[in-house]
C-alpha cells in the first residue's frame, strides 16, 4: 500500500517538474523595446568600469537590462543574418547583437545608422570577454 503512495507521488513530482520546464521552455522572449532600462550609461564609462574591476562590473551589469549611448564603429550583418552594432571600439568595445524580432521590422532603422555617429541601444548584457556582449538589443536613436 505504501509503495503505491510512493509512486504516486513520484509520478506526481515528475509531472509537475515537467509541466514547470514546458511552460519555462515555450514563454516568449521579453520584449527588449519595451522593458525598463536598469541602467543608463556611456559606452565608455562602462567599458571603464569592466576593465577597472571585472567581477564587480559583471556583478552589478551581467543579465540586466542596459540602455547606452556611445559612438558606433562597426555596423555588420553576421552570417546568421543577425545585425551586428558595436560600440566606442572595435576590438574591446561593446558588441551589440540586435534582436531578430525587432530588427526584421526596423531595417529602414537600422539602414540608416552611420558609422562615427552616436547612438544609443538598449539590450541585456551578457558579460565580458575580450569586449562587453550586449545581447538581444534594439537601438533606440
Amino acid at each position: 500500500m505504501k509503495i503505491k503512495y510512493a509512486i504516486v507521488l513520484v509520478l506526481v513530482v515528475i509531472l509537475i517538474g515537467a509541466g514547470i520546464g514546458l511552460k519555462m521552455f515555450f514563454k516568449p522572449h521579453a520584449d527588449i523595446s519595451k522593458s525598463k532600462a536598469a541602467f543608463q550609461v556611456e559606452a565608455t564609462g562602462l567599458i571603464g568600469e569592466f576593465e577597472l574591476d571585472e567581477n564587480a562590473a559583471t556583478t552589478k551589469y551581467s543579465e540586466k537590462i542596459l540602455e547606452i549611448s556611445g559612438k558606433l564603429v562597426v555596423k555588420n550583418k553576421l552570417s546568421n543574418g543577425t545585425d551586428l552594432l558595436i560600440l566606442e571600439d572595435e576590438m574591446q568595445g561593446i558588441s551589440c547583437q540586435l534582436d531578430s524580432n525587432w530588427a526584421a521590422t526596423n531595417q529602414e532603422t537600422i539602414e540608416a545608422l552611420e558609422t562615427g555617429s552616436s547612438v544609443t541601444v538598449k539590450g541585456i548584457c551578457k558579460g565580458y570577454l575580450m569586449e562587453i556582449k550586449v545581447s538581444p538589443a534594439v537601438v533606440l536613436k
